[in-house]
């Protein structure tokens, strides 16, 4: 791989990096999830307790979403780039 590659494919890595540790901080999560919804007005601390940590749940899987997104859209712009290169006549595959 040519040098000016380089540093957008490390970019790259870290953001698959960062789209990997979000799965894996929203899987921990969610395992701990109480999945029994609580209706009695005597549960009213675990309904607002229950509504917040759906509600950061629902932040966390939209973040994931866009970060999904944008490290998809930079991979393929990034191998569109590199198969142009090489096209082009650029050094890019070992002799």
């Amino acid at each position: 791989m040519d040098t000016h590659f380089l540093v957008p494919a490390i970019g790259w890595g870290i953001l698959a990096l960062a789209v990997i540790a979000l799965a894996i901080y929203r899987l921990s999560l969610g395992s701990r999830e109480i999945d029994l919804i609580h209706l009695h007005s005597g549960d009213m601390a675990m309904t607002t307790s229950q509504t917040a940590f759906a509600h950061k749940l629902e932040q966390i899987d939209r973040t994931g979403k866009a970060l999904t997104a944008i490290a998809v859209l930079y991979g393929v712009a990034l191998l569109a780039w590199f198969i142009r290169d090489a096209w082009m006549g650029g050094s890019v595959l070992p002799k």
